[in-house]
This record gives C-alpha cells, sequence and structure tokens, in this order.
C-alpha cells in the first residue's frame, strides 16, 4: 500500500504538470492563438486499473517553441530535446525529495498529437507511464509573458 501511496502522489504531481503544459489557462474563445484539449491517461505497472483520462483545455501561443509543449513541473529541468519531423523527444531530470527522470515524446499531425512519458523514480526505479493526446479546438488569446 505504502508504494501504491507514493506511486499516486508523484502520478498527481505529473498529471498535474502535463495539464498545465508551461502555458496559463485557457482564455476567450476568439483570438490569434490556440485552444488546445489535452487528454492524459497513467497507467502504473502493479496497478490493476489504469486510471481514468484527464482531459483539459489550454491556450497555447502560435509563436510557441517546441520546448513550451513539453511538461514541466518545479525542480525538473529539460536536458535534451530533439525535433525530428513532426516528432518532438525530450528528456527531464527532478529533483527533490523523490528524484526522478521523465522521457517523453511528441508526434503531430493537422492540429492533433500523440505522445507518451515515462517517468523514472531514481530510488527505486519504480516506473509511470502516461498516454497523452490532444487536438485543437478554437482560438484564444494566450496571456503574455
Amino acid at each position: 500500500m505504502k508504494l501504491r501511496n507514493r506511486y499516486l502522489l508523484h502520478a498527481g504531481a505529473a498529471l498535474a504538470s502535463i495539464l498545465a503544459l508551461a502555458v496559463a489557462s485557457p482564455a476567450a474563445a476568439q483570438g490569434k492563438d490556440d485552444l488546445w484539449e489535452h487528454s492524459s491517461k497513467m497507467e502504473m505497472p502493479g496497478m490493476p486499473m489504469a486510471m481514468p483520462a484527464q482531459v483539459n483545455r489550454v491556450c497555447v501561443s502560435k509563436n510557441r517553441k517546441d520546448e513550451d509543449l513539453i511538461p514541466t513541473r518545479d525542480n525538473c529541468r529539460v536536458v535534451d530535446s530533439k525535433r525530428t519531423g513532426n516528432r518532438v523527444t525530450y528528456r527531464m531530470e527532478c529533483a527533490g525529495s523523490e528524484p526522478s527522470v521523465i522521457v517523453g515524446d511528441l508526434t503531430f499531425g493537422n492540429n492533433t498529437y500523440e505522445g507518451q512519458m515515462r517517468m523514472t523514480l531514481t530510488k527505486t526505479n519504480d516506473t509511470m507511464n502516461m498516454a497523452l493526446s490532444g487536438k485543437r479546438v478554437g482560438d484564444c488569446t494566450a496571456p503574455a509573458r
């Protein structure tokens, strides 16, 4: 049970960072930027049931960099990212009381993307996998950075 609680704690933090996607909350329905609907579904080895998918809408600037699409969280830094065609791969290292390594990739289509992320806790080698997807659902105005 203790291991499951540790997974849930880290899963919650990772899920919150995925949903934030390095940008602010959705703004007005009209504007010059892109309103995306993001979905993430977490799967953890040893858990009998996958957690339900989480869906969130986020306004993303049209002038974004690839790194802006990489889900970040406190105490983490992107140590490598690369775009090859329509695919972005990345690696992050996270510090803190439960250090971890996160490896992921995103493949973009026409106003859509699919991807995956794998988080490994450095101390225990426990892992958590997330399936990611998104689609552009409209226009918005992203807040200034």
